[in-house]
């Protein structure tokens, strides 16, 4: 396991203990969240037999919808975000089923597009408003959909050449793991800043 491994779970674990310790944070259920991602990343650690890396695609899906659900509930019950909440999460599974490789690629670009969809979603919502006297930068989901933001376009850089250049350039493709891992490394820290705010949305 090297350094950037160990960082990645010290920093994904005191999410998850920051989630359980402050009891505003139970409302999101934070705590499911962090438990479940620990759980998928065990499991391909520990590397079993019938666990491959098409659990990370079942993991995909259960974060379309815990994320659909808690900017469901953010936004005021914006039906938008459960219309497309169940269009991407019916979309994903339709391309897990027909995959040919363990990991389907278009099923983690559906999951980046939607993470984009909502974390831009939020902060035009956010802009927008009117009589709005807080600035956005102490709300929780300012800095919970900028971690999204940041983690799903890089995701997606990392996901499409990942088959090819495994194959025809493996120095690069390593490259390309390890500047992953510090952005989800990052990533996961702009979440914990979001996860220590105290306000949770701007009141008209």
């Amino acid at each position: 396991m090297s350094i950037l491994d160990i960082t990645y779970y010290i920093v994904i674990i005191i999410n998850l203990i920051v989630s359980i310790a402050f009891r505003r944070l139970w409302k999101q259920c934070f705590w499911l969240y962090f438990n479940i991602t620990i759980l998928v990343e065990a499991l391909i650690s520990y590397k079993t037999d019938f666990i491959t890396t098409r659990i990370y695609n079942y993991l995909d899906i259960f974060c379309i919808a815990y994320f659909g659900w808690i900017y469901f509930d953010e936004l005021k019950k914006n039906i938008l975000i459960r219309i497309f909440s169940l269009f991407f999460i019916l979309a994903g599974v339709v391309f897990i089923c027909t995959s040919k490789t363990n990991y389907s690629i278009i099923t983690g670009f559906i999951y980046s597009v939607f993470l984009i969809f909502i974390s831009l979603f939020w902060f035009y919502q956010k802009i927008s408003e009117k009589n709005r006297e807080e600035n956005i930068i102490h709300l929780r989901f300012f800095w919970i959909s900028s971690s999204l933001l940041l983690w799903a376009i890089f995701y997606i850089f990392r996901m499409f050449p990942m088959y090819f250049f495994t194959k025809s350039d493996l120095a690069f493709s390593n490259l390309l793991k390890v500047t992953f891992q510090i952005i989800t490394i990052i990533s996961y820290m702009i979440f914990l800043k979001g996860l220590l705010c105290k306000n949770e949305r701007i009141t008209i």
